[in-house]
């Protein structure tokens, strides 16, 4: 695992399925995020079912900020830099929905975690070459975004 299961990640890595990436995970992580915000958009939902999702994400992204400061993230920098600004974007979105109770908030909030989801999952799979008996060298991916080793 690329990052101990101790400390302030370690009920984030507990979560991982056995045979996934933390890549996967992340996408995952976002992906269920986006999910539940997009139910708390639902006429049905309640105002707890709007609260839960929104700090449901904020704890995600809180992981995420404290993994992307971590000296031994391997990340470079800009990506860092870009995903330590999106998170701030994220808290402050965030707490306006929170306070003014706006699910057309969280359309934004939405977004940024499908959109870095498909960033994650991009390059996963590796594709058969048909004119060769060996699968080509898939290329580097980008690393997840709590890479730590």
């Amino acid at each position: 695992m690329p990052y101990s299961s101790k400390g302030q990640h370690g009920t984030y890595t507990s979560h991982q399925r056995e045979g996934e990436t933390v890549r996967e995970t992340d996408a995952r992580a976002l992906l269920s995020c986006a999910s539940r915000m997009e139910a708390a958009r639902r006429p049905d939902s309640t105002e707890e079912d709007y609260v839960e999702a929104l700090r449901h994400n904020q704890q995600l992204w809180t992981v995420f900020q404290i993994c992307l400061t971590e000296p031994d993230n391997t990340l470079p920098k800009d990506v860092k830099l870009m995903l330590l600004n999106l998170s701030r974007y994220v808290d402050k979105v965030s707490f306006r929905a929170l306070t003014e109770y706006n699910t057309d908030l969280l359309i934004g909030l939405i977004n940024i975690n499908r959109q870095i989801a498909a960033g994650l999952s991009t390059g996963q799979k590796e594709t058969k070459s048909p004119t060769s008996e060996e699968p080509p060298t898939p290329p580097p991916a980008p690393g997840s975004v709590m890479t730590t080793a």
